[in-house]
């Protein structure tokens, strides 16, 4: 097994790429235009050879495929929208009754308004206990007129 080279950089440090770096280091600019220029000239050449016939009739397959990707893409997306939209109307507009026996996994039924209620962030101005958003303000100690004696810590065992 031949010993491990030190460095991180491993895989860029050859021989062969140190020759091909110092070989790009040392063109002028002159040589890298008339490179560029040969390239582009091969490929005018590449392109005059196809026959306008051929490359229209390539333009137009390539065409048709898309828009018939496109249109099935649209159809899927359409499907998938009326899908959630039916299934969400559905859900709002029916009460929970019996809800359970028409389970749709795609619904988020955590989040719908009928059963989110909230955190226990509202405090009674009386008895200072910790309530829900939309509960009723004398609810705890009927406005005041219940009190209740502090409860005491337990003694210990």
């Amino acid at each position: 097994m031949p010993t491990k080279r030190k460095g991180a950089n491993l895989s860029r440090d050859t021989n062969k790429s140190r020759s091909i770096r110092n070989r790009r280091a040392q063109r002028t600019e002159k040589i890298v235009q008339e490179k560029e220029t040969g390239a582009r000239v091969r490929m005018a050449q590449l392109r005059q050879e196809q026959l306008d016939d051929t490359r229209a009739e390539r333009n137009e397959v390539m065409r048709l495929e898309q828009r018939q990707s496109h249109r099935f893409t649209v159809n899927r997306r359409r499907a998938n929208d009326q899908q959630r939209h039916q299934a969400h109307r559905a859900f709002v507009a029916t009460s929970f009754l019996r809800l359970a026996f028409q389970y749709e996994p795609d619904i988020e039924y955590y989040a719908h308004s009928k059963v989110v209620i909230g955190a226990m962030d509202k405090e009674c101005p009386y008895c200072h206990a910790l309530k829900l958003k939309n509960e009723p303000a004398g609810m705890c100690c009927a406005s005041g007129k219940v009190q209740l004696p502090e409860i005491e810590t337990p003694p210990e065992p």
